[in-house]
């Protein structure tokens, strides 16, 4: 073969300038596309995270209920020693006010409560988001809030409802709660 042919045939398999153009453009476009969905993969991911721990948080306060022998006298533990003469509260009555619970970041341990019997304002706190000291020292980010209302024509039988929503320091109309509920029977 001589050097003409094996130039045209060389040339025959190059790629032109318009041809490496498009497929320029078509890998930007599809980059692009790929990029744009990240910051919802990502903001979906913090959903789930979050409405995971929420489903966790209210499957630990049922069991409370459930261990405490009914809403009288519902027996909750701050965290492990982390806020000394605070670990053990008194028995709180949720037909008489809910109970609210602080966790801080990442975690499904309680570590704040706040109860009537305690002398606090559950329902302030919850619809304010305004966390005492403590609670920002201590990075409380979620705030989960157990009420029980008794069920029309039947005493004894109560619906508990476990609120959760993070962040803990937004007012209740800046913020959207996951809502869990169960059935209690309570004499």
């Amino acid at each position: 073969m001589t050097n003409r042919c094996l130039a045209r045939r060389a040339a025959s398999r190059a790629f032109s300038l318009v041809e490496v153009t498009v497929a320029v453009g078509i890998f930007a476009f599809v980059v692009v596309g790929i990029l744009g969905l990240l910051p919802t993969g990502m903001k979906l991911r913090s959903d789930s995270a979050q409405e995971t721990r929420a489903v966790l948080i209210s499957q630990e306060l049922f069991s409370s209920v459930f261990a405490s022998g009914g809403v009288r006298s519902v027996v909750m533990r701050d965290g492990p020693g982390l806020r000394a003469g605070n670990n053990v509260s008194p028995a709180a009555d949720l037909t008489a006010g809910p109970l609210v619970i602080g966790y801080p970041t990442q975690t499904t341990v309680p570590f704040g409560l706040w109860h009537s019997s305690r002398g606090n304002d559950p329902d302030g706190l919850w619809e304010s988001g305004e966390l005492p000291q403590w609670a920002i020292d201590n990075d409380i980010q979620t705030l989960a809030r157990l009420s029980a209302e008794s069920v029309p024509g039947n005493d004894l039988l109560y619906r508990v409802v476990c609120e959760v929503r993070s962040p803990a320091d937004l007012p209740l109309e800046k913020s959207s709660p996951s809502v869990f509920s169960t059935y209690v029977y309570s004499p």
